[in-house]
């Protein structure tokens, strides 16, 4: 496209030779100044045109510093479109005491893609495919308006329950969230919900009818709510949340089950299927202070009539973990979020440093006993190594000891209904 500069030349050079072409004496002073006043407007009005466009004219792909993937956007700010997605890929050896399993193998742990923006401003939306396990299914498909009052969210998503089932996988300490988040089917599923919150505080609701792929005529339905607070102080931040959800399965039903720690592995702690309709709570805080961070949550789920004689069962479980970083970053606690975020890198391995380094240990309980429901109880052991390369590279290494008991739904586990495992898991992850 022509710049207006090589625009008003083109067009006074052309308005003179068209002068100096005629007579001298078929022109006078008058009638010159008269055309190149003329010839000065009709300039300005193609100027002015021209800067109209450039106000709507949509910029160039770029990457920005902070993010490295594609994104385009108009100046206006009403249109924005942005590439998102990430690979994880784990290797995984698990054993248990009882020779059940003899895990050595890898997978795609998560290999997604999609786009995120805005249409027309006070409209966002997220899609994005999964395409591990060699299926391509749904992950996040959502779309969100902006009032003054609030957000209306709608389509696939997560229900608002637990910090650790809030917080990205990409951010999470380990590789596998607590075992309740699992166990207790803390997963996507199509609902609307509304959110609002400032710096310090959020509050999500949600009303949902079914996952994506359940299939059912009557997919029941589910109603969440989470509520966190926080604040700041010198060198550190603190969190505390609590959420509740309430479930009908419909033509479905409910179990409760949990696998050692890795997506490898198999299940030692199962209850069968035992209920259509349940009921969860679940408090959680968390604490950043320097290079250092504590977080902890406890769930308890109400099954009901699952216990013998009909009435209800409780199941419940939990976790506490601790975790520093060596290398003097921080574990991000975004408060405004509700969740834990990327941390920042100090010295990344792309300009010559040795990264971000992070120990981290847990404790991880889930207890699927009581009122006559023998699921199991599954007490996890857990260490692990982070090292960033950058704010979106990450090496991830854990071992985890298992100890299970009074899982005799369980034929792994032989007749007493005790077992034990061990796991050693890697991750190499990227995302953007």
């Amino acid at each position: 496209m022509m710049n207006r500069k090589r625009l008003s030349v083109l067009l006074g050079a052309t308005a003179i030779t068209a002068a100096l072409a005629q007579p001298v004496g078929a022109q006078s002073i008058d009638e010159l100044k008269q055309q190149l006043a003329s010839l000065a407007k009709r300039i300005e009005e193609l100027e002015a045109k021209q800067a109209a466009a450039d106000k709507v004219e949509t910029k160039r792909p770029k990457i920005s510093k902070e993010e490295p993937a594609f994104g385009l956007a108009t100046d206006d700010g009403l249109f924005e479109v942005n590439l998102r997605g990430r690979i994880m890929a784990d290797a995984g050896w698990v054993t248990d005491g009882d020779d059940s399993m003899n895990v050595k193998a890898t997978e795609m742990r998560a290999a997604r893609i999609g786009v995120e923006g805005k249409a027309w401003k006070d409209v966002k939306y997220v899609i994005e495919a999964e395409f591990a396990g060699n299926e391509v299914s749904l992950a996040d498909a959502i779309i969100e308006y902006k009032t003054s009052t609030g957000t209306w969210k709608f389509g696939h998503y997560k229900p608002p329950v637990s910090l650790e089932e809030m917080t990205s996988s990409r951010h999470v300490t380990f590789m596998e969230r607590a075992s309740f988040t699992d166990a207790f089917g803390l997963g996507r599923n199509i609902g609307i919900g509304y959110k609002n919150g400032g710096d310090t505080w959020t509050l999500n609701l949600g009303a949902f009818r079914g996952k994506n792929d359940a299939g059912f005529e009557d997919e029941g339905y589910l109603f969440a709510g989470r509520a966190t607070y926080g604040q700041e102080f010198e060198d550190g931040k603190w969190l505390l949340g609590a959420s509740a959800r309430v479930q009908d399965a419909g033509d479905g039903a409910y179990r409760y089950r949990q696998r050692t720690h890795s997506h490898l592995a198999g299940r030692l702690v199962d209850t069968g299927t035992i209920t259509g309709d349940d009921t969860l709570f679940v408090l959680e805080g968390a604490m950043q202070y320097g290079a250092f961070h504590v977080a902890s949550e406890w769930a308890n789920l109400t099954a009901k009539d699952a216990a013998v004689g009909g009435g209800n069962a409780t199941l419940w479980g939990g976790y506490v973990e601790a975790g520093w970083f060596i290398t003097g970053e921080t574990k991000t606690l975004n408060l405004a979020k509700g969740a834990w975020d990327r941390p920042k890198v100090n010295n990344p391995v792309h300009k010559g440093g040795m990264g971000a380094w992070q120990i981290a240990a847990r404790f991880d309980r889930i207890d699927l006993t009581g009122d006559g429901v023998y699921g199991g109880e599954q007490d996890t052991y857990l260490l692990g190594v982070n090292w960033y390369l950058n704010r979106h590279t990450r090496f991830t290494a854990n071992y985890a000891h298992m100890t299970i008991d009074k899982a005799f739904n369980v034929t792994a586990n032989g007749a007493d209904g005790e077992n034990d495992a061990d796991a050693l898991t890697l991750r190499f992850q990227i995302d953007w």
